[in-house]
């Protein structure tokens, strides 16, 4: 028998091997390397996008309130876009109306609108990254319906300058931006897909309205067919601030940290924004100066204006397959191709001398801009963080808003010039053509490549 005494107990050191294990680290590693190879795939690969579900806490892609939200900004483009692009008919309307007033000076009416409705996209966008959402809404709501019935009182050039270009193109702005940045909140796969959708708003209220203002100039006058128009566009905008929010709202204050250089700095962003502006030199010549041409070879006015509908209506196709086709083959792509064809179209339209001939380039033309205005903030969202993506819609906004203060202008100049509506033309299919180099330029930025989904 052991002693116990004087020294302690043997002990059985026995180790037992560790059985092999993956850390968590890796496994989230492994894991995220799968998921990130998934989406890969499917963007190399243009596989539908139905194949790929959103993460469970990301957005949901669809749904009743998804698509709620889809319909409340959607209205808004109504309101702000679409009553915009149915300045031709006020172009012409003005022409007739104000003695002594020239075209280009008229069209600084519509430009400023235009321009508007983008410059004050940055500080809209730091509002929304900040959460401000629902004040800017209703504010600029209430705003934009004053404008209106105001725009029924006006009587000179520098009221409806001050009244409709200014007052409802900054209203129209605040109203327009934190709606674009809604939609990344609930679409990532068919993101490009719900934007396209969005915008067929304003091609129904570019299509619609003309219509309704032509026939109610004749019928109630001038001042209550404004003032109707202002009753329609406060009821639409009372259900988008009704329906219309973001899946979460960032916290006020929390997008206050993040500089803006860091947006300036980003090459994609920055050459995106570049040929969008370019574009807007040109884009909208044909649809201001529609009506005024129309009428220039001898169409009556009763029928001239159903060019601007014509273009509109069709427009709301190219906004609707564009976002469709954008999914499968990557936004700038789409983009790229529908521009083009508008840029030929852009060339074509002073050439075409009777009714027929000039209503089908319109709907060409409606078709391939439509595509453009779909698209327009579908490759920003791509090409920033989700925590950047208000304030980088505003910024490319701003940006954007030269190109659509001077163009038509620019274009009423050359019309009244020796070069007439053929130079017009000229002038409005090159800066397009020129325009789709710059964004293919983009992509090649953001991608490293020319080719490829993007």
């Amino acid at each position: 028998m052991a002693s116990t005494s004087g020294s302690a107990a043997p002990t059985l050191d026995i180790t037992v091997p560790a059985s092999p294990t993956i850390s968590h680290d890796k496994r989230d590693d492994d894991q995220d390397a799968i998921d990130e190879k998934t989406i890969q795939e499917v963007n190399e690969d243009s596989e539908k996008p139905k194949e790929v579900e959103a993460p469970a806490t990301g957005p949901p892609d669809g749904g009743f309130r998804a698509w709620l939200v889809v319909a409340g900004v959607s209205a808004s483009g109504l309101c702000t876009f679409g009553f915009a692009n149915t300045f031709g008919v006020f172009q012409a309307y003005y022409t007739q109306e104000l003695d002594g007033v020239t075209q280009s000076a008229i069209a600084w009416i519509g430009s400023l609108q235009y321009c508007l409705i983008f410059l004050p996209g940055l500080i809209s966008g730091h509002l929304t990254d900040n959460g401000y959402i629902r004040q800017q809404l209703i504010v600029a709501s209430i705003v934009l319906v004053v404008c209106i019935f105001l725009v029924a009182e006006c009587k000179t050039l520098w009221q409806l300058v001050l009244c409709q270009g200014v007052g409802i193109g900054i209203s129209s702005g605040f109203i327009f931006s934190p709606g674009m940045a809604m939609i990344p909140t609930w679409f990532h796969v068919r993101r490009a897909r719900a934007y396209g959708i969005v915008a067929i708003g304003s091609s129904i209220g570019g299509t619609v309205l003309p219509i309704a203002l032509r026939k109610l100039f004749d019928a109630v006058g001038f001042k209550w067919t404004i003032r109707i128009l202002g009753f329609i566009i406060m009821a639409l905008l009372l259900f988008y601030i009704l329906v219309a929010r973001p899946r979460v709202y960032p916290k006020k204050g929390a997008g206050g940290d993040s500089s803006i250089s860091v947006i300036l700095k980003n090459k994609p962003v920055m050459i995106y924004a570049i040929g969008a502006t370019v574009i807007w030199f040109g884009l909208y010549n044909p649809l201001t100066f529609f009506d005024v041409y129309a009428q220039h070879i001898g169409i009556p006015k009763s029928r001239s204006f159903y060019t601007i509908v014509c273009a509109n209506a069709a427009s709301g196709v190219g906004r609707f397959s564009s976002g469709f086709m954008a999914d499968y083959f990557g936004a700038v792509n789409v983009l790229v191709v529908f521009t083009f064809v508008a840029a030929i179209m852009c060339f074509a339209w002073p050439y075409a001398h009777s009714f027929g001939p000039l209503l089908v380039i319109a709907a060409i033309y409606g078709i391939a801009s439509g595509a453009f205005i779909g698209l327009l903030p579908s490759p920003i969202t791509r090409m920033v963080t989700p925590n950047l993506i208000g304030r980088t819609i505003g910024l490319s906004c701003m940006i954007m808003s030269v190109g659509t203060l001077v163009g038509n202008p620019i274009a009423g100049e050359i019309i009244t010039g020796p070069g007439g509506f053929e130079a017009a033309g000229g002038y409005a299919g090159g800066t397009v053509l020129l325009a789709c180099a710059i964004i293919l330029l983009s992509k090649r930025a953001a991608t490293g490549k020319w080719t490829g989904k993007f």
